[in-house]
Parts: C-alpha cells; structure tokens; sequence
C-alpha cells in the first residue's frame, strides 16, 4: 500500500465516527424540524445539505484535531478538555458556518462590507441559532462520548455495551 493511500485511510477512518454521529443526528434533526417547518409553511433545509453537513462537520473536526493547543487539558479531569474541546469545534462550525452565509453575499455583490450588511439583514437569525444551539449539543455529546472512550478504552466500553 502507497504512503498516500495510508494517509488516506487513516484520514477517513479519523473521521467516520464523527460523520456517521453527525449523519444520524442531523437526519434525526431533520426529519423533525422538517415536519414542524413545513407544517408551518417555512422553508428549511434540504436532505441533500443535512448529508453535506455531516461531512463537513467531519472535515471540521478533522483540521480542528490537528491544532497543537487541542490537547492543553490532557492531564485534567475530562471536564476540561471535553469543554474546551466542545468550545473549539463549536467556534469552527460557527466560523464556517457565517462563511457559508457570507460568501453568496460577497459574490454577489463584490464588497465584503455591503456583504456583510446584507447577511445581518438577511439571514433568519432564529433558525441560525436553532442550528448553533443543536450544534452545540451535538458536539458536547459527541467529545463527551469521545473522551470517555480515550480514558476508559475501546475494548473496555465495547465490553460494556456489548458484553464478551
């Protein structure tokens, strides 16, 4: 096997947990707030986009992980690191996804100032932070689950859950 091919697999299979996690949870979230939002004749998000989103929360997550401040709480109570944790991937979700509102603005109208007032005009803010806030929750739960399968052990938790 190539040294590229390597890198790859073990890119993809760092980031399958969090893109199968975030796959179910965003489907879940969608099927939900779907039936709420059509009922109320609000437009909402695609299926397409929910099954975009997981994959770029993955990637997220995945550049978030290599930043060498990631770890400062490794030797603390999981406290630490799981908030710290939780607050990074949810400063870069949120930062990615101002940029998705963004970025249409500033190509439409070639002024990231003007692009700026636009998209605080513009954008349904109670959905955003719907979105944030459910992001949030997601993410805690997902680092939870992540810190505590690091202390305790793969075998150890799939003991527990699965028995011998």
């Amino acid at each position: 096997m190539s040294r590229a091919t390597k890198w790859l697999k073990k890119e993809f299979f760092h980031i399958l947990p969090a893109v199968l996690y975030f796959f179910i949870a965003f489907n879940i979230f969608y099927m939900t707030f779907g039936w709420i939002f059509r009922a109320l004749g609000l437009p909402f998000i695609s299926y397409i986009r929910t099954v975009i989103g997981a994959l770029i929360i993955g990637k997220v997550m995945l550049v978030a992980d290599k930043l060498p401040f990631l770890n400062i709480f490794s030797r603390r109570p999981l406290i630490y690191s799981t908030a710290w944790k939780t607050s990074i991937y949810f400063l870069f979700t949120f930062l990615f996804r101002m940029l998705e509102h963004l970025v249409p603005f500033v190509v439409k109208y070639k002024d990231l100032d003007v692009a700026w007032r636009h998209l605080i005009d513009e954008i349904w803010w109670p959905r955003f932070w719907t979105v944030q806030i459910w992001l949030a929750v997601l993410l805690l739960l997902f680092v939870v689950s992540q810190e505590v399968i690091k202390a305790v052990g793969r075998e150890k938790i799939r003991e527990m859950f699965f028995g011998r």
